[in-house]
């Protein structure tokens, strides 16, 4: 599928997309990623991991990913923006053999997309250094149901063995097309480097999709063994996106990014309620109140959170 139509774009154009860059911004700041080796597990055209390497040139990246034809546009990409701070496998995930740990790994709207999304978070837990961290960015079941409910119609009354022209078909039939600001703003990406086609047919053609409320990602997280405590970092809703701040301690200057007790409840006495629950508590309110479309989290071994913000320690969650 993704050789005939390479996600998010079959061209290397000429723009990068930002918004990875911007959501790392938030966890790292400007220089927490000097240094390190980051991983990033399914980089697909690498339009967003080059947007990383460009934001944080003193650290080293590797861009996995399965398919050819998105590592041939991914390193045409990097040699049209003269970034050297990158270098690509063609390799199926469970089939990588790095030789050594990483610091960082990265797995963007891909496991979700896995025959065993566990077994895939318990893998790349294994190449995670001592203090290592995991960020993975995900479908929320909530969000995302109504596509689901089109995407189970349209696979329904297509024969996958009519193949992708013919489900193109359909899906043009049924008037399916994903909103460009289905997981929030589209400022930080280009929209002449996203192909409208290849985003329709990862929404809707893939032949695994998978979504998922907060607490199950957390729970797969504590089965791996191998990490030590997770965190929800931000949120995307459609046409915008929110950092989650669970005890409300960001003072600084992307305050005014984060979710507050105001964007779910205008009474008071509510606010006081949410307050006084536990983070997993929290976490069950905020998703049914805002019901978002895809969310970050993380998933870190050994003191990895006490080098990030004071946000993203205060939202962690002992596993």
């Amino acid at each position: 599928m993704y050789e005939a139509y390479p996600y998010p774009s079959p061209t290397a154009g000429d723009s990068l997309i930002g918004d990875v860059a911007n959501s790392l911004y938030t966890i790292f700041g400007e220089d927490g990623l000097s240094g390190r080796k980051i991983l990033d597990a399914g980089c697909g055209t690498g339009h967003r991991l080059l947007g990383v390497a460009r934001r944080y040139p003193e650290a080293q990246f590797v861009g996995l990913d399965m398919t050819a034809a998105s590592i041939a546009v991914a390193k045409n990409l990097a040699e049209r923006h003269g970034i050297r701070n990158v270098e690509f496998c063609n390799s199926e995930l469970l089939d990588f053999s790095p030789g050594h740990t990483f610091d960082v790994i990265m797995s963007i709207g891909v496991v979700h997309h896995l025959e065993d999304p566990s077994a895939g978070i318990q893998f790349l837990s294994t190449l995670l250094g001592d203090n290592g961290l995991l960020i993975l960015w995900l479908y929320h079941a909530l969000g995302e149901h109504q596509r689901l409910l089109d995407r189970e119609a349209l696979l329904t009354l297509w024969n996958r063995a009519e193949g992708l022209d013919a489900g193109l078909q359909v899906l043009q039939d049924m008037g399916l097309k994903l909103a460009v600001k289905q997981y929030g703003s589209s400022a930080a990406q280009s929209k002449s480097e996203v192909s409208q086609v290849s985003i329709d047919v990862d929404a809707y053609l893939h032949p695994i999709v998978n979504a998922y409320r907060f607490e199950e990602i957390i729970d797969m997280l504590r089965d791996c063994g191998t990490l030590d405590w997770t965190a929800v970092n931000n949120i995307n809703l459609v046409d915008s996106s929110k950092l989650i701040d669970l005890n409300e301690v960001e003072t600084g200057d992307m305050q005014f990014l984060c979710q507050t007790t105001e964007d779910l409840f205008a009474a008071e006495g509510l606010r006081r309620r949410f307050r006084a629950l536990d983070p997993l508590k929290k976490l069950r309110v905020l998703e049914n109140r805002l019901q978002p479309t895809g969310f970050t989290v993380l998933g870190g071994r050994g003191e990895s959170h006490q080098h990030l913000s004071a946000r993203v320690r205060s939202n962690a969650i002992p596993l």
